[in-house]
């Protein structure tokens, strides 16, 4: 069951509220963990524990319509005393099971507070929210020095929310007139605030990021007593991507993300052994420094990929617990259930020469174990983060990366450690850090004090809805759009936003080979709010396989015989319009007709205005843009399946 226990003002959310999850201990369990839509439906972050027969966890959330579950044992169970229950689906993280429903709210019809997401100024305009019981209001005007009529941005099933864009003040005196739907006129107000800014790294609004997978980019580096290619490794090394820094160059981009370069014992890296030093099959500590180098040489930022929710089971201090058990100085740097941590039949499997490392890995699966894992992948053991040893090595590893010469930093499943955490870590980064988290749905919890801004998952789940299985429309995709706004406010600008990454199947795949569609689904990301990443060889019409979340690492193809030069071309000239566009980068977005499957929007920042029109039908359709376009205002004929982006350039800087 879920009880609100009461509300606490909050300068970023408005209002959080405090809400107890519990549900029965039903036997002798060991562990639980509350899941649900504010942590992607992952163990780790959210831990329950005994009391009164009861598994229990008190946490805050924003109030809205939330789903979850429970994980006991690793099992997963809905809510036993909770009858409202619905089939809940995410395309963005291939999630969809039963859960149980939390409307978390107070009783209010009305809803305003000065704080970041309801009142915050960003680039040149001030943003002033109210949020309503959905369904309950007609309209509402903002009164200042005069009455603006606010428009209704979006709906999530609980509210309704309501945005005036004003030019930017550094202080106002503001209420509201609402019309109610029953004919009652409600005032609220008046307030008195300075509008809340965000604070963000300087350089990150006008990056386009490009993430690398090393192993699977380019090989620079004879292999000497390093993995074999094949059980998955496909042997590409930082010297190998030192040697195609020119292409990144030609491209356009001007940030770099890698994934996990740590010593580890996959191909992908997300099983730490050391966090500090480069794995020697990528070339070590000296082909980071020198990459490091020529990155700063040519003004390309570089993030790095922090596994802190889990090591691997090889990292020295798991080694240390397996042999030392209750006298190992790292009992609590686990989730450790009991003792011994494994038996004796998994450890002769891994020290078997004659096993391959794939039947090594494989064997183990079904052999019992005391502790808590990644999805119960017995490479990766989870990190016990209440303890503050745990908390100080996070912040050891960033700061090391840092200091060496990264920018930034991506964390690895951040919605499987507690929030708490990662406010500790940030408080303690510099300044001038990037810093997102894998957060694969709302991340309003997550947002504002863990980090600038998260890999934006709740927008790729919407784009995969309007693109590839065409199962919402353009205004619906719009109230997903205008929704995610009203939930990270200025945030929503610093989302690393992407079309794939290297745990999703190609967008291309996803299209069917249709480059028509894929163009289209760039030009949008590349024209919306947030910092737009291109996956490694997307840029050539690279392939790889559907159905699996890894079914997009495939190895880079240096064979420019096989690149569609087509997406190539047009790759290069969205990244060059999206550098170049301060529109792109901060301006306002100001939908203009969004319907059945056309959607037009400008990008408007001072006197920069930016027009996009996408067209996904297979009919041609006839566009006007709107005054201000010169020779361009005259209607323009859209193709089937494609875009038209029109610019008026700013005619001076601010």
């Amino acid at each position: 069951m879920y009880k609100i226990f009461g509300f606490r003002k909050d300068k970023a959310l408005g209002r959080v509220t405090l809400v107890e999850f519990s549900t029965p201990v039903e036997r002798e369990e060991k562990y639980a963990y509350l899941l649900g839509s504010f942590n992607a439906f992952n163990e780790g972050s959210f831990r329950m524990s005994k009391a009164g027969g009861r598994w229990k966890i008190e946490t805050e959330l924003p109030e809205g319509l939330w789903h979850y579950a429970f994980s006991v044992d690793g099992s997963y169970t809905t809510d036993p005393e909770n009858p409202e229950k619905t089939t809940y689906k995410r395309r963005s993280y291939k999630f969809e099971r039963t859960a149980s429903v939390a409307r978390i709210t107070g009783d209010e019809e009305v809803f305003h507070v000065p704080s970041l997401l309801y009142l915050y100024t960003f680039s040149t305009r001030t943003h002033v929210l109210l949020r309503a019981k959905g369904g309950r209001m007609e309209g509402v005007a903002l009164i200042t020095n005069e009455k603006v009529p606010m428009q209704k941005k979006g709906s999530d099933g609980l509210f309704d929310y309501f945005e005036a864009v004003v030019p930017a003040e550094k202080r106002m005196e503001y209420s509201f007139e609402a019309q109610m739907k029953d004919g009652r006129i409600e005032y609220l107000g008046p307030f008195e605030a300075i509008p809340s800014e965000i604070s963000a790294p300087s350089w990150v609004l006008e990056s386009v990021f490009y993430q690398i997978m090393p192993d699977r980019f380019a090989i620079g580096l004879e292999r000497k007593g390093l993995p074999a290619k094949g059980e998955n490794f496909h042997g590409g090394d930082l010297r190998g991507i030192r040697d195609h820094l020119n292409h990144l160059l030609e491209l356009g981009v001007n940030g770099l993300y890698l994934t996990p370069i740590f010593e580890s014992k996959t191909y992908h890296g997300y099983d730490v052994e050391d966090y500090f030093h480069v794995a020697r099959r990528l070339g070590g500590d000296e082909e980071f420094d020198a990459l490091v180098r020529e990155l700063k040489g040519m003004g390309i930022r570089l993030i790095l990929d922090g596994v802190f929710h889990h090591t691997s089971f090889f990292h020295p201090y798991f080694q240390d617990l397996i042999r030392n058990g209750e006298k190992s100085k790292y009992r609590e740097f686990y989730r450790i259930r009991g003792f011994p941590v494994v038996p004796r039949e998994f450890l002769d499997v891994l020290s078997n020469p004659k096993l391959s490392w794939v039947e090594k890995y494989l064997r183990p699966k079904g052999m019992g174990r005391n502790y808590e894992s990644f999805f119960s992948v017995w490479l990766m053991p989870r990190l016990n983060h209440d303890n503050p040893r745990v908390r100080g090595l996070i912040v050891e590893t960033m700061k090391h990366w840092l200091e060496r010469g990264a920018d930034g930093w991506r964390l690895d499943v951040a919605h499987g450690v507690p929030p708490e955490v990662w406010n500790e870590v940030r408080r303690k980064m510099p300044a001038e850090a990037y810093l997102i988290g894998e957060v694969m749905d709302d991340a309003r919890p997550w947002l504002f004090n863990a980090f600038h801004g998260v890999m934006n998952y709740r927008l790729y789940d919407a784009v995969l809805r309007f693109f590839v299985t065409e199962e919402i429309d353009a205004e619906e995709f719009l109230n997903e759009l205008e929704l995610l706004s009203a939930y990270y406010g200025p945030a929503e600008y610093l989302t690393y936003n992407f079309l794939d990454n290297h745990d999703t199947e190609r967008f291309l795949d996803l299209v069917e080979g249709d480059r028509r569609k894929y163009l289209c689904a760039l030009a949008f990301l590349m024209t919306y709010k947030g910092i737009p990443s291109i996956f490694y060889g997307d840029e050539i019409g690279l392939r790889g396989s559907v159905g699996d979340m890894s079914g997009g690492r495939t190895p880079m193809d240096w064979n420019q015989e096989g690149w569609s030069r087509e997406i190539l071309t047009v790759t290069g000239e969205l990244i060059n319009l999206r550098r170049t566009s301060r529109a792109l980068q901060i301006g306002e977005f100001r939908p203009l007709k969004f319907s059945g499957k056309l959607l037009i929007y400008e990008r408007i920042w001072t006197s920069e205005r930016i027009m996009i029109a996408i067209n996904l039908s297979n009919s041609t359709v006839e566009v006007v843009p709107p005054g201000g376009y010169g020779e361009h205002m005259k209607p323009k004929r859209i193709a089937p399946i494609s875009f038209l982006i029109l610019r008026r350039a700013a005619s001076h800087t601010p």
